[in-house]
């Protein structure tokens, strides 16, 4: 039978396996064979508990520099593993045990790798038990002890139990892809039945199924229409339709009413440096962290121009925007943002206002809003951006 080709670009090894089960797996693999055993990322972080682990890689990984080590190594044998398609181990790049991996690698997509070790010490003695001891600080006393009480296997030992590893998660691997493309051709098979069912018993529910299938791509094609095809927030359109709305709902029952205008800093100098896309991919991480900062239903992002957000703010204070501002500019200056294999940041300007109190402003306007905030925004970024300026509604 031919698989259902599936796309697993996007999805990590426990969207596929419970952690409970991976967990239960490993452990049973590591007390049947007595070896310690982890199943990591790609970075070297463990994903499940360690199993079987000795005292003495307990006392090294309580250290900075040891983890630091564990974890690179883990990752050098993962990658050696996948590029060499066979068992692979070395020598550790922490005290000089023998370890070994097997990668767990689902429809082509290089998940996480297991890791077993620790117990063939190879030529590791107890001269090199203190020397490492020192240069990690580690306590000296106890590795040695550690060291001493180690259940220690041979090479030729070694070498059987990761033949083992190796076709355990090579299994996995294909068994899993295989079960995940299964359920999609099932749920494409119930789905075409149910549609089939649906068109012979009733022709009326197939229509009215088409209409409301109809229905729901006019709403997607207004959805379209109003959102900005690079950030996913509002565009222009849609702010200059909805900010008077908004603004005259807010004055019509007297409630307070803000705006914050963001403006990434030097955004220029990202295109001159890093090129186009690369902004592109700055506008689209600083467009979802603002998204994120707000109340789902009630606030709403417009992307009002360039580098240019205006972020709208019902039923709130010029105060709690200003603190809201806080939070959402820390939350830009700390994006973690990597663009060919650089890493980089960004910081942004905002400016605030609003109206509080509606009875000392019966003529105030949308725009006089909105221009006030735009004031508040360049003097923020004239005193020396990733600052934010505030201030109530100014007339000209």
């Amino acid at each position: 039978m031919e698989f259902q080709k599936i796309d697993l670009k996007d999805t990590n090894i426990t969207d596929i396996f419970r952690l409970e089960d991976l967990q239960q797996l490993q452990d049973a693999f590591s007390k049947a064979n007595n070896i310690a055993s982890t199943i990591t990322d790609l970075e070297g972080n463990a994903i499940t508990e360690p199993s079987s682990h000795t005292t003495v890689c307990a006392l090294v990984r309580k250290t900075k520099k040891g983890l630091d080590k564990c974890r690179k190594s883990g990752r050098t044998l993962g990658l050696m593993s996948l590029k060499q398609e066979q068992p692979s181990y070395m020598k550790c790049q922490s005290l000089g045990f023998f370890d070994a991996a097997a990668p767990i690698v689902i429809g082509g997509i290089h998940m996480a790798n297991w890791l077993i070790g620790q117990n063939c010490i190879g030529d590791v003695d107890e001269d090199r038990i203190v020397c490492y001891a020192e240069e990690i600080g580690a306590d000296k006393e106890q590795m040695l002890q550690a060291f001493r009480q180690m259940t220690v296997i041979s090479e030729e030992e070694f070498k059987q139990k990761l033949d083992f590893l190796w076709l355990l998660a090579h299994q996995i691997a294909v068994l899993s892809y295989r079960n995940l493309s299964y359920k999609k051709m099932v749920t494409l098979l119930e789905k075409s039945q149910l549609r089939l069912k649906e068109y012979k018993d009733n022709l009326e529910k197939t229509v009215t199924q088409r209409t409301r299938e109809l229905t729901q791509a006019l709403d997607e094609i207004k959805q379209i229409s109003v959102r900005d095809g690079l950030t996913g927030c509002y565009n222009r359109r849609y702010i200059n339709e909805h900010f008077p709305k908004e603004f005259s709902r807010a004055k019509r029952y007297k409630n307070p009413i803000s705006i914050i205008m963001c403006d990434i800093d030097f955004f220029k100098k990202v295109n001159d440096t890093y090129g186009h896309q690369c902004g592109d991919y700055v506008l689209k991480e600083v467009a979802l962290a603002l998204q994120l900062s707000f109340r789902k239903d009630i606030d709403w992002v417009g992307r009002y121009g360039g580098e240019e957000f205006l972020i709208v703010l019902p039923f709130t204070s010029i105060r709690s925007a200003v603190i809201i501002s806080e939070r959402v500019k820390k939350a830009v200056q700390d994006l973690p943002l990597e663009y060919d294999k650089k890493q980089m940041s960004v910081t942004a300007s905002f400016g605030v206002s609003g109206m509080d109190q509606w009875d000392l402003s019966e003529d105030l306007t949308w725009e006089t809003i909105l221009n006030s905030s735009d004031i508040y925004l360049y003097k923020a970024k004239d005193e020396g951006r990733n600052r934010i300026e505030f201030g109530p509604a100014m007339k000209k």
